[in-house]
């Protein structure tokens, strides 16, 4: 298992941070999809160009593909070359949520802990810790990922948010399948406060108001958590990988930085040097800020999924994602 540990690092390294990469299996449902070569070219850029590489957690999808002796045979080349890196830079990989117990994960010969601190005022981690939903050491929630990906591999498609990036007829279905769950239990709620029970009514829509954040933009709530956790930690900057969503954000209190994933079409990555941190996707030039987070800014924070489903949905299992 990896131990919970802390690595720190000068803040006058050159560092570069990855996470999500989701190698796994190497079958339908590895959301890796095949970007072996890609990532051999940025690995081989990397070596050159940083001090330190930081795979940000859920490097390794064991909750995919089940053992990390399938994610090897599956990748072969990528672990060589990481391995290698590993010879010529510091290599670190902070725990994720798909890595399970992480049982065999030192098969593949890297630096592993919990999380990583760039000089005194910047906190690396991979984030699920601020994620009600898949809590570090939540067994329930390795084994729900672990369904989600087979029945990804069963249906050969991603369900997937936000449905900007996946618009697929099995994230479509999905959505509406989820709001039909979400209108039982309103009506489930509306019962409950008759009933004197406005806890449990409220309760009942917690996981739909969190899946419907996702689609407005701050997936697993990780930015409605960023302000509260610099300020419990003491730090100016909160780097997290887990939501797949890229960007750097300024928060109450500091900076919020994601470093996105590397599933489907995905390649992003950050880098850090000379005190600023930057956002990526490989191998474009153009910087990611915030964009991807201002539909849940500001005066728009508490938006829900039926406010969401209300602007977007029109009629069978069509959307329209420019709806404002």
């Amino acid at each position: 298992m990896i131990v919970d540990t802390t690595i720190r690092i000068p803040a006058d390294r050159r560092v570069c941070l990855i996470s999500d990469l989701h190698l796994g299996g190497g079958g339908p449902s590895d959301a890796f999809a095949g970007k072996d070569g890609r990532l051999r070219d940025f690995l081989d850029r990397v070596a050159s160009r940083a001090d330190v590489l930081v795979i940000v957690g859920d490097g390794f999808d064991v909750a995919q593909a089940w053992s990390i002796e399938r994610i090897i045979d599956a990748h072969r080349a990528v672990i060589e070359d990481l391995v290698a890196l590993s010879r010529v830079i510091d290599v670190y990989y902070l725990a994720g949520n798909h890595e399970g117990s992480a049982a065999g994960l030192h098969a593949v010969p890297l630096r592993y802990a919990h999380r990583l601190m760039i000089g005194d005022r910047i906190r690396v981690e991979h984030g699920n810790a601020y994620d009600a939903h898949n809590l570090p050491g939540d067994r329930g929630a390795f084994l729900a990922a672990r369904a989600h990906a087979m029945i990804e591999a069963v249906i050969r498609a991603p369900i997937r948010i936000p449905m900007r990036k996946h618009y697929r007829w099995s994230t479509r279905l999905g959505h509406w399948v989820f709001y039909r769950y979400g209108q039982w239990q309103a009506m489930l709620g509306r019962i409950d406060r008759a009933l004197g029970r406005g806890d449990r009514a409220a309760a009942r829509l917690e996981f739909l108001d969190y899946w419907g954040r996702g689609e407005w933009g701050d997936p697993h709530g990780l930015l409605r958590a960023a302000p509260a956790a610099l300020a419990a930690a003491d730090v100016d900057v909160l780097v997290c990988g887990h939501s797949h969503q890229p960007g750097v954000v300024a928060v109450p209190g500091g900076t919020y930085v994601n470093t996105g994933s590397w599933t489907f079409e995905d390649s992003t990555y950050a880098s850090y040097e000379d005190g600023r941190f930057e956002v990526r996707q490989w191998p474009e030039p153009r910087p990611i800020g915030d964009e991807h987070y201002r539909g849940i800014l500001g005066d728009d924070a508490d938006k829900s999924f039926f406010d969401w489903w209300a602007a977007h949905y029109r009629g069978y299992l069509r959307y329209d994602l420019d709806a404002a």
